[in-house]
């Protein structure tokens, strides 16, 4: 199956949470851009943060997100364990 290029797949995706509509995150391409609470001054509550996007949007900056650990062991045993019943039934 092909991957497709959303941010869930992008290296730059950090999962934060999610709602009905599917997962968020926050999008680590580029620093943090400075932000103020809505309703309140921009002199009184400054805070840095990276765009909040959902995980199936998608911009022009994706890039492959490599395999974690888990998930290279994951495919090594699943294909170790479709070569035995090859085996297995090439054998019988």
């Amino acid at each position: 199956m092909a991957e497709t290029t959303v941010c869930e797949n992008c290296k730059f995706w950090n999962e934060t949470g999610g709602t009905d509509e599917g997962l968020v995150g926050e999008c680590r391409r580029n620093s943090p851009s400075p932000k103020t609470l809505d309703g309140a001054p921009d002199s009184i509550i400054r805070f840095a943060a990276w765009p909040a996007v959902g995980q199936n949007q998608w911009c022009g900056d994706y890039e492959k997100r490599p395999m974690e650990t888990k998930e290279v062991l994951e495919r090594v045993a699943a294909i170790e364990k479709m070569e035995a019943a090859r085996k297995a039934k090439k054998a019988s």
